[in-house]
């Protein structure tokens, strides 16, 4: 072997002659009334060429080589990465499979994460086919100081055995300290192997920085000093796992009938209705209590009521959705903390929730805290689970109700057949419209018969229009002003057979806006035209005119 072949020898190691080309800069690779109830050259042939040209050619020829000689002397051996084809189907692994029979613990490490797993002995009793007690144990990877029932065994087994038969794609150069830089320094993902019974790392996996053209990333191992390219970014997803990614998800399990006291709250054994809720968080800004409606008045619009700190009728509709998270339970989507103590329960703000809710069902009870994260999940409590769930909006839409989306939208809803008359006030009128019911017997219940203006008798169809108008104005918005030093504009009063009476006050906000105001309690906003209509309309019917006349 001459001189110059023993350099080159010595420089290239071992490698296959395949794997001596430069490093690759590779292609990367969704109306009711008040009187009944809601319902995709080929080449050219060069000439003889004269003598000069010959020696020239001869020369530059020469030349070339001798470049090329040198070149492949003193370069380091480097591979073309972007030829991944390989001998088998299968890219080999790293390393040996002998090497984890005297490995217990697994740390995974990355910038902004570390995870922990620990080979643990697990006790098995079952019977036999003669009814004996069999026990057997097995080894079965954990998480460090995480109750292992509340981990799925197969996605943690799956993400340490990923990590012990990591495979790749090429090898790149025998001596990682061959004078390029692949980001072992400070490595994206490390993965620390240690040794049985010892504190000690037996070796590490480590992986390190993109090639040019980004299709993948230099690996090696403390093991030796071999470099390899691992092709492909999606390779590094299990890398990519936090503690929380290993949860068993928890559920918030439905209500469901346990005693005689709760049948009416169940139809064919689902929730449908709750006697009692408390309301609370930062949407609501106080407590609000709804419970069942029991108001002679309006039952047949609502069947709750909102007691305090206002008492109102309350929206059917978006009760029902509240009530409906414990009507069939509520999946989560993985956890945020495997406790949940005093002090994860702040670290996700669930000491001052966005949500929070306390339901009462016969003897039942149960509660529900829920705080929008980050990432766009809500972080939930519930006592009789072990995490702090992480649960999607989608499966929690009232999470994201505040006060309005308690109130019944109809700013006063009240059977006309309850009453006795109608009086509207304003600017110094006052018209007064007398009413008369009589027991309907195929109905079982009082229905209008007459309604009478200063002793005459109106066009009754007239007046339940006018009637069902007025009921039928909604709130604008729900925003409160202070209206003591303010004179109404209008007063509606519906007087009531017992004696007892309904008051509406109607209060100018701007010359758009008025507020609404309910036997004291402030309703809500209504338009200006809205207003103007109540004292129109009652004029038109007082002159036994249709409600909307001009």
């Amino acid at each position: 072997m001459s001189i110059e072949e023993n350099k080159q020898t010595e420089a290239h190691g071992d490698l296959d002659p395949a794997q001596q080309d430069l490093r690759a800069y590779e292609v990367s690779d969704e109306e009711s009334t008040v009187f009944s109830a809601p319902e995709a050259h080929r080449d050219k042939v060069a000439k003889s060429p004269k003598l000069k040209k010959m020696i020239f050619s001869a020369v530059a020829f020469v030349t070339v080589v001798a470049i090329a000689i040198t070149v492949a002397i003193t370069l380091p051996p480097l591979i073309d990465e972007n030829n991944t084809s390989s001998d088998s189907q299968i890219d080999p692994p790293m390393m040996s499979s002998s090497l984890f029979d005297n490995v217990d613990r697994v740390t995974l490490i990355r910038e902004d994460a570390k995870v922990e797993f620990t080979l643990t002995t697990v006790t098995t009793v079952s019977k036999d086919d003669n009814g004996k007690e069999v026990t057997e144990t097995s080894e079965e990877w954990a998480l460090k100081d995480v109750d292992p029932s509340l981990t799925s065994y197969s996605t943690i087994d799956n993400t340490v055995t990923s990590f012990m038969q990591q495979h790749y794609t090429k090898k790149v150069s025998n001596d990682k300290n061959d004078g390029n830089d692949y980001g072992f320094d400070k490595p994206v993902y490390k993965v620390d192997f240690y040794e049985k019974g010892s504190d000690k790392v037996y070796f590490s996996l480590l992986i390190g920085g993109e090639n040019p053209t980004k299709s993948g990333r230099y690996a090696t191992t403390t093991l030796d000093n071999a470099v390899y390219f691992i092709a492909g970014v999606s390779e590094f997803y299990q890398y990519q796992k936090i503690a929380t990614d290993f949860v068993e998800p928890e559920s918030i399990p439905a209500i469901s009938k346990d005693s005689e006291y709760t049948d009416n709250n169940f139809n064919e054994g689902t929730l449908v209705m709750c006697d009692k809720m408390l309301l609370s968080g930062k949407n609501f800004g106080s407590e609000y209590t709804v419970v069942s409606q029991d108001n002679d008045n309006i039952t047949e619009f609502t069947s709750y009521k909102i007691t305090s700190p206002v008492s109102r009728a309350a929206n059917d509709e978006n009760i029902g959705n509240i009530v409906a998270l414990f009507s069939y339970g509520i999946d989560s989507d993985g956890c945020y903390s495997y406790t949940n103590t005093e002090a994860d329960r702040v670290k996700f703000g669930l000491d001052n929730p966005d949500f929070q809710v306390v339901i009462y069902v016969g003897n039942i009870k149960r509660s529900l805290k829920l705080t929008l994260q980050d990432d766009g999940y809500y972080a939930a409590y519930y006592a009789d689970c072990k995490t702090i769930m992480k649960i999607n909006p989608s499966s929690v839409v009232p999470a994201s109700y505040d006060r309005g989306d308690l109130f019944y939208d109809l700013l006063f809803i009240e059977n006309i057949t309850n009453a006795s008359a109608v009086t509207v006030e304003a600017d110094g009128e006052k018209i007064t419209f007398d009413i008369f019911t009589e027991y309907d017997e195929e109905a079982q219940k009082d229905s209008l018969s007459v309604v009478k203006y200063k002793g005459n008798e109106l066009t009754m169809l007239n007046f339940q229009n006018y009637y069902s108008y007025l009921t039928l104005i909604t709130a604008v918005s729900y925003d409160e002003y202070d209206t003591s030093d303010i004179k109404p504009s209008t007063v509606l009063t519906i007087t009531h057979k017992d004696g007892t009476s309904t008051v509406v006050k109607y209060f100018k906000i701007t010359s758009a806006r008025y507020q609404v105001e309910t036997n004291g309690v402030k309703m809500g906003l209504i338009s200006a035209s809205d207003h103007n209509r109540v004292m129109k309309y009652a004029r038109n019917v007082a002159e036994d005119k249709t409600y909307n006349a001009r």
